[in-house]
């Protein structure tokens, strides 16, 4: 397919920009915390035993952020975006005056509730709007809009020694732009699936047990595709999640990095590494997402483990890059997967128990790393033993995941509806 052929519409270029700047903020605020770990850590007196359980902790937003993705699929897409958008912000400034390591890790708890129902959200909406041969593209450019946040991160925490009020700041600046998109949102409209879908409802009788169909009904309908995206997810979380934690502690206090440094070489590397998620979205559409998800994977955490294990200072950079550059392409097509396995009436539901999924995994990886950092006494090792589980991942993707590309979402999942008198209802 030509690069003419991948141009949107005007009307779904504005979808994508606005959505694509809510997870360039929500990537910035993670950013932020991953890089200035060392510093949140003085300031606080987090003891060196606990980074790895109070970062798992803070992911606890995860099981908050559940019932509010779910609710997308009974009220509506964007009016939850808005919602998430406002809490975010919210917990965000607050997050900018926490004096203990509690009030911290409740807010910074409350903002990852807003952000994960969000980013869950926006992929739904990018899926249910873009046409079945440009899909992948376009959440691969998603995607890369979303990475953005981590280079801007990277960018302002090479300055963290000359903001008067440290990382503090950081938390400000992230609150200010998600202002700004709160009001650009007003011109995002309700996803055409949604609409319809309410509409049919609208015609049927609806009872609290209809309502609550979608997260009763998930796991019933498509035990085996669940089971099986639950499958690849959750291994490929466990391993990798102290990997990402880390990175920052990691350069600063085994390689000797400053601050500065490690800001640059998270902005240029990242903006290198970002070039996966355009060519996972578009190799995705034309060879599959499975192959694509297989590749990505066992790259990722073959690079992962140079990047821990080298003393050889550009090794050590390249691997990182070409780690990060895998997993930008394994995450883009996981998430696109997520989101074309499973029909209208509960695509948001589904996202939301993967994103339970995902980060359960995460806080069990990072627990896991706090234990064995208590045996090994090295952070490093205990990443490396954790990566062991990763690639686990593989073999579900291989026997039991369906092939969405090219593939229409109704072709790859019908809708049914549920009318409590006459019974299931296929919905075109």
């Amino acid at each position: 397919m030509t690069e003419a052929a991948y141009r949107l519409p005007s009307e779904q270029r504005l979808l994508l920009l606005l959505v694509g700047s809510s997870l360039l903020i929500n990537n910035y605020d993670l950013g932020i915390f991953s890089l200035a770990l060392p510093q949140i850590q003085a300031s606080l007196e987090i003891p060196e035993q606990n980074v790895g359980f109070y970062t798992g902790i803070i992911r606890f937003g995860v099981l908050l952020a559940f019932p509010l993705a779910f609710m997308a699929d009974i009220v509506g897409r964007k009016r939850l975006l808005l919602i998430t958008i406002s809490g975010m912000t919210i917990a965000t400034v607050l997050t900018a005056f926490a004096q203990t390591d509690l009030q911290f890790l409740v807010l910074q708890t409350l903002a990852r509730c807003f952000s994960y129902a969000e980013d869950m959200l926006c992929y739904v909406i990018v899926a249910e709007e873009i046409d079945a041969r440009m899909r992948g593209w376009a959440l691969g450019r998603l995607a890369a809009l979303g990475t953005l946040g981590y280079g801007l991160s990277s960018l302002l925490y090479t300055q963290i020694d000359v903001l008067p009020h440290g990382w503090r700041d950081f938390y400000l600046i992230g609150a200010a732009g998600l202002v700004i998109i709160l009001l650009a949102r007003r011109q995002l409209k309700e996803t055409q699936r949604f609409t319809d879908l309410r509409a049919a409802r609208t015609s049927m009788r609806r009872s609290l047990g209809d309502h609550l169909t979608p997260i009763v009904s998930l796991a019933r309908a498509y035990p085996g595709r669940f089971a099986a995206l639950v499958a690849t997810t959750a291994p490929y979380s466990f391993g990798l999640s102290a990997t990402f934690a880390f990175i920052s502690k990691f350069l600063q206090e085994t390689h000797g990095y400053t601050p500065q440094q490690v800001g640059t070489l998270q902005f240029f590397g990242g903006a290198l590494a970002i070039i996966g998620y355009f060519i996972a979205g578009r190799l995705s559409d034309r060879i599959g997402r499975r192959a694509v998800l297989t590749v990505s994977i066992t790259l990722a955490v073959s690079l992962f483990y140079v990047f821990y294990l080298t003393s050889d200072p550009r090794l050590l950079v390249a691997s990182w890059i070409g780690a990060l550059f895998t997993y930008f392409a394994s995450e883009v097509t996981l998430s696109a997967l997520g989101s074309e396995l499973f029909p209208t009436s509960y695509r948001s539901t589904s996202a939301a128990a993967r994103g339970v999924i995902n980060v359960t995994a995460s806080i069990a990886g990072l627990a896991a790393e706090s234990a064995l950092y208590a045996v090994v006494g090295s952070h490093a090792l205990a990443i490396v033993i954790l990566l062991a589980a990763a690639p686990l991942a593989i073999i579900p993707v291989l026997l039991f995941l369906p092939e969405t590309a090219r593939r229409s979402l109704d072709e790859i999942s019908p809708e049914v509806l549920h009318d409590a008198e006459a019974g299931p209802t296929p919905f075109p």
